[in-house]
């Protein structure tokens, strides 16, 4: 049984990744179906435009299983979520949430504009809707926001209530 690999990814990764986002959301949920939301939708993932994103400073972590790329989360902005996809056949088995949870140990928030079918998935790993959903480029979005209460915790004095 091979296991799922976390790691950097590396130039090369870019077109397998393009190909793990690809198979992992269904383009009429992600798009309002109109020629300019599909060329925006292959401009995010175009491989030079990932190859951009492995590059630059920000946070990138991909995910594979048996060489094959799986999943993949990119930040911008530091704490700003842009990109985070896993392969349909792969969803549900906690991808997404060790993704997340490997790149954002260290942030005290993250900011992220949900796809309308990922908004559940957000919900679930403690994201609140920060504001109204909206639509750019013939794509939906929903701003929701993610505070990190374990780093809170760290840096708030503590009161012991048992005297």
């Amino acid at each position: 049984m091979n296991t799922i690999i976390y790691r950097p990814p590396k130039l090369g990764d870019e077109y397998q990744i393009s190909g793990c986002m690809w198979a992992s959301a269904d383009l009429w949920e992600l798009t309002d179906g109109t020629p300019e939301s599909v060329a925006e939708w292959e401009l995010i993932c175009n491989p030079e435009e990932l190859r951009d994103r492995i590059l630059s400073d920000q946070k990138t972590l991909v995910a594979t299983w048996n060489g094959i790329a799986v999943g993949f989360i990119a930040f911008k902005r530091g704490n700003h979520l842009s990109l985070l996809f896993v392969r349909r056949e792969f969803s549900g088995q906690g991808i997404g949430r060790e993704l997340f949870t490997r790149c954002t140990n260290d942030l005290n928030e993250v900011t992220v504009n949900a796809a309308r079918a990922a908004v559940g998935f957000y919900q679930k790993v403690g994201f609140i809707q920060s504001g109204d959903s909206f639509l750019y480029k013939g794509i939906w979005g929903t701003p929701m926001k993610w505070v990190n209460n374990s780093v809170n915790q760290m840096h708030t004095p503590h009161t012991d209530s048992k005297r």
